[in-house]
């Protein structure tokens, strides 16, 4: 009997966008897609990490949906060295939300990546405490101070791997699954605010590194979340039925990736 090919799947960076992971991996199970391997950037980490950790995304869901603006409270925690935010009471809801795991206790293989704020190059966490790792892969620049870890400071994964598809296959996956949050459908807009102008200048960048990042994978799934980028303001990203849409939207890119997938398993 031949031996069954191995799945890693990359989730990306992309805020608020992360929803749509949680749509991703359910719309995997639902199709009896194996997830061997998992790597994650940003937001991508925090999932990637719940689920190599419980297995369990139906879990993560319901976290998320029940009561989001109750993690409002996790921001509310100003700084005024490194960052507005100083990422405390964050930390305490990972380690809470991760329940204090390490990465040697995890049920699926994982690796995470944050950004070394002196080289530019990326920080890959792969042992020790997995809150840690989160913590410092989300740490996007100005809103949160960097962590300081191992004599570096660290700060968003999605600046240097914003989909770290290169680093799955590292991790041995035959096949990598790449999910990338930057759709092209979020540069629709042409008036510019001056605030909007920076956004705008940073979703770029953003955009163009996401998109050299999946040329590796074998398969690319990219919700189209370009409706809620360009239309809703901060608040609605604690809200039920935006998280709830999200992770719609991300079962629906995934369920067109189903027949790609299957056919490199067979």
């Amino acid at each position: 009997m031949s031996k069954r090919k191995t799945i890693g799947l990359a989730l990306g960076s992309g805020a608020s966008r992360g929803f749509a992971h949680i749509g991703v991996i359910k719309t995997l199970i639902k199709n009896n897609i194996p997830i061997d391997y998992l790597t994650g950037s940003s937001i991508g980490a925090w999932v990637a990490a719940y689920y190599a950790i419980f297995e369990d995304i139906e879990k993560l869901e319901k976290e998320v949906t029940q009561d989001p603006k109750n993690n409002l409270s996790m921001l509310f925690d100003l700084s005024w060295t490194g960052g507005f935010i100083s990422g405390q009471k964050f930390t305490d809801f990972l380690e809470h939300n991760l329940r204090h795991h390490n990465f040697s206790a995890l049920k699926k293989p994982l690796k995470i990546v944050a950004t070394d704020l002196t080289s530019g190059r990326p920080f890959v966490f792969s042992t020790g405490d997995v809150a840690r790792a989160v913590r410092a892969s989300t740490s996007v620049p100005l809103v949160f101070r960097p962590l300081a870890y191992k004599g570096k400071l660290l700060v968003d994964g999605g600046l240097s791997d914003p989909v770290p598809v290169d680093l799955t296959r590292s991790m041995g996956a035959d096949i990598v699954i790449g999910v990338n949050l930057y759709h092209p459908n979020e540069f629709i807009a042409k008036k510019f605010t001056m605030p909007k102008v920076v956004l705008r200048s940073t979703r770029i960048v953003m955009h163009n590194l996401s998109r050299i990042a999946v040329k590796k994978a074998d398969v690319v799934i990219e919700p189209d979340l370009s409706f809620f980028v360009n239309e809703s303001n901060f608040s609605q990203y604690f809200d039920t039925g935006t998280a709830q849409a999200m992770i719609k939207v991300g079962e629906k890119a995934a369920a067109k990736a189903i027949p790609a997938i299957k056919k490199l398993l067979s």
